[in-house]
């Protein structure tokens, strides 16, 4: 039976998301250098959209929480799921990622549309997990999942825009989560293990999917890119 232990499952899951990074055409793409300022702006510019967003997901999770009163432990859920959107707002985590979109050349991020996919995936979570056949368990792995891929995404361009583009100031917003949302993660999972008693399998499934889905997105939003640069250069 597979074991809910947070260590053990952290491990697993790190390992899959450097897969996943590692097959990632946009992330395999950034770590050699190849896309260009433009398709920088592009891809980060729609994951600025997507992480204004964000917040929504964590309210998923309170609403999918159990009441007080019942055998759960609601007071430690909320207060983990609490502490993390307090350390964005009051760490002016949004500002930080202002601050970084000047440096790729965005000054006016209050320009940027969203592309259909940004929207899609921004409306993902509460799409499949407010679905009241999916349990809140399920929205609290995913979360956790998406957290968990934080610290090797952000190294991985930490690296590449220091190395490929010269970009050395306005990091510190990817340095901060590189470290932070394992702390996240351990708090997340560390709520499923004290208060819930779901099947673990479904629970590591709910978070490798998330896990997917978040390196899928960069790598729509850069493959609609090309496909928008290739058709104006065919006209």
């Amino acid at each position: 039976m597979t074991s809910l232990d947070s260590p053990a499952v952290a491990d697993s899951l790190v390992a899959y998301v450097r897969g996943q990074l590692g097959s990632s055409t946009f992330f395999s793409d950034l770590r050699a250098g190849k896309p260009t300022l433009e398709q920088l702006r592009t891809v980060f510019g729609q994951y600025y959209l997507w992480r204004n967003q964000f917040h929504r997901w964590f309210g998923v999770c309170i609403a999918k929480s159990a009441p007080f009163g019942t055998a759960f432990d609601t007071s430690f859920v909320l207060a983990e799921l609490a502490e993390h959107i307090d350390e964005e707002v009051g760490g002016d985590h949004h500002g930080m990622c202002v601050a970084f979109l000047a440096q790729l050349g965005i000054t006016d991020p209050s320009a940027i549309m969203p592309t259909p996919e940004t929207t899609q995936y921004s409306d993902s979570f509460v799409v499949a997990y407010m679905n009241p056949e999916r349990s809140g368990e399920e929205a609290l792995a995913a979360l956790a999942g998406r957290e968990i891929v934080a610290p090797a995404r952000n190294r991985l361009t930490i690296d590449a825009l220091s190395q490929h583009y010269g970009i050395s100031s306005g990091l510190e917003f990817f340095d901060l989560h590189e470290e932070l949302e394992i702390e996240h993660f351990k708090g997340l999972w560390g709520a499923l293990v004290k208060t819930y008693s779901a099947d673990a399998e479904l629970l590591i499934k709910a978070a490798r999917t998330e896990i997917r889905r978040h390196v899928e997105f960069w790598d729509v939003v850069y493959g609609r890119h090309l496909c928008d640069v290739d058709a104006v250069a065919a006209r």
